[in-house]
């Protein structure tokens, strides 16, 4: 970053933050209200709304909070990185964990437990899989949960958009709720939620305390990709956990003091920029935000 960017950015004399994201949920609302009464400026950034010019395009803030997943969003943020911003997460980790395809291969070499995985440009050449069972497909670029389904039937396959990619594991009946685990700063929250999400409350789900293994299973995961702000999805079948998917920020709903924990972190990381720190050193933040 340039002797002139870095005057924009730190000319004032309170933090900025922006947050890009096409929406915000009720547990992100409230944590920018928070960093707001802390005297930090946050300033939502909504790629998809107006005409940027890419010329103008400029670091404005000490952070950036990618929320957003969408593909405006990433180039929008993959430009600022190029120009020298800092990002949380990382914008190269993000890149990784957009795609599905990247997300398990990493955690597989990591040797953290997935369903067997497989990718493929055409669904219907998957129905010989089917022989050992249901699969689970899902669209290798999806957020949300959108487009994931159980496949059981070979002419279900036809169904699918065709030649497009397309990843899918082998479904493992789960013993029971999803377990949904948050990340921040290396303290980690569990919510048990059940599959798939249909009301409000079903989202809120029910809160849980992470025993050791899980502790340890997802310290392997922020491990693989060095980062310590995140979700995971994990279910467990005939007593055996499998990690189905990673995400780089999470909607933190059911998380107790979710909001507060959030700010926390985030002012924690504006502020050691403001020192010349790193906005995340590893293994430093657990102790901010709690265990």
């Amino acid at each position: 970053m340039g002797a002139t960017q870095l005057w924009h950015v730190f000319r004032s004399p309170r933090p900025r933050i922006g947050v890009i994201s096409d929406w915000t949920n009720p547990v992100v609302g409230e944590a920018i209200r928070l960093l707001r009464s802390r005297d930090v400026i946050v300033d939502l950034i909504v790629p998809e709304q107006g005409v940027t010019e890419l010329a103008t395009l400029r670091v404005e803030h000490d952070l950036y909070l990618l929320k957003s997943g969408t593909e405006l969003a990433l180039s929008v943020a993959g430009a600022l990185h190029a120009l020298g911003a800092t990002t949380l997460n990382p914008y190269p980790a993000v890149a990784q964990l957009r795609n599905k395809f990247i997300v398990t291969r990493v955690l597989q070499q990591a040797g953290i437990p997935t369903p067997a995985t497989y990718l493929t440009f055409n669904p219907p050449e998957l129905a010989p899989l089917l022989d050992d069972g249901p699969l689970m497909v899902k669209p290798y670029l999806g957020v949300r949960g959108e487009g994931v389904r159980v496949i059981r039937q070979r002419r279900e396959l036809d169904e699918l958009p065709s030649k497009a990619p397309t990843l899918a594991q082998r479904f493992h009946p789960p013993d029971g709720p999803d377990h949904k685990l948050f990340c921040i700063g290396g303290a980690l929250f569990g919510v048990r939620r059940p599959w798939p999400l249909r009301t409000y409350e079903d989202k809120l789900g029910e809160p849980f305390r992470p025993d050791a293994a899980l502790r340890e299973l997802g310290e392997r995961c922020g491990g693989a990709f060095g980062i310590d702000l995140f979700s995971m999805d994990v279910i467990f079948s005939r007593g055996q956990p499998y990690v189905v998917d990673i995400n780089k920020f999470g909607s933190y709903m059911g998380v107790p003091d979710g909001p507060r924990l959030l700010a926390d972190y985030f002012a924690a990381a504006v502020y050691r920029l403001r020192r010349g720190e790193p906005a995340t050193p590893r293994g430093t933040l657990a102790n901010e935000v709690g265990s």
